[in-house]
């Protein structure tokens, strides 16, 4: 059993990387699955928060990230079994949001206690660009729910698209097929920018430091 904490002490950053890859696969999951939406989204959203957790070293922070994330999960259960009620999806977007900013908060306190570099401190900030991407893609539709002409949508759009377009504007690819059109939303956009220089050039500093 120690050997097994030992093991998730030193991937912890890893697994919590490859749980939230995993969790923004769910559309291609529930196409290749066959299974039911419901189950493929509440299953992937579950492995998120407990790789996730791992970060949290003590208990009170990892209580936390278990009572937001069971909430979380609540409030995707009931929207799947009722896609039309406002009042679930402003439940779901405040408790994603509450959630990934707990992830954040606990990520970079962990960072913080980092004294040499190493693997963690590599995965750390790549693992903060993608809770960015996700607090991004909540942002976005919560925007979009608030004023419904704040982008210029694809056919067919649903939550994950504008994950989607949170992450293609982070990574600055601009595809155009989803565009900001209000002020708000421009202004989001242009945080969700500014934030890829810092964390990646993060990164490098530390690969450079770690091979020089």
């Amino acid at each position: 059993m120690s050997r097994l904490n030992s093991i998730i002490a030193n991937y912890k950053y890893l697994i919590a990387i490859l749980s939230v890859f995993n969790f923004l696969l769910t559309p291609f999951h529930i196409l290749i699955s066959g299974i039911s939406p419901a189950y493929v989204t509440v299953i992937n959203y579950t492995l998120l928060i407990i790789g996730s957790s791992l970060l949290a070293t003590n208990k009170l922070a990892k209580s936390i990230t278990y009572i937001i994330g069971f909430f979380t999960l609540l409030a995707i259960w009931l929207e799947l079994s009722n896609d039309s009620s406002v009042v679930i999806l402003i439940y779901r977007l405040v408790s994603s949001f509450l959630l990934f900013v707990c992830f954040c908060i606990i990520l970079v306190r962990q960072l913080l206690l980092i004294k040499e570099i190493n693997l963690q401190f590599i995965l750390g900030p790549l693992l903060g660009f993608l809770y960015l991407g996700i607090l991004g893609g909540v942002l976005f539709e919560s925007i979009n729910f608030l004023n419904n002409s704040s982008f210029r949508l694809i056919d067919g759009y649903s939550g994950y698209s504008f994950y989607y377009f949170s992450f293609i504007s982070i990574t600055t690819v601009g595809y155009g097929d989803i565009t900001p059109l209000t002020a708000p939303a421009q202004s989001i956009t242009f945080s969700d920018e500014y934030n890829r220089p810092i964390l990646l050039g993060y990164c490098d500093w530390g690969i450079c430091w770690e091979i020089y």
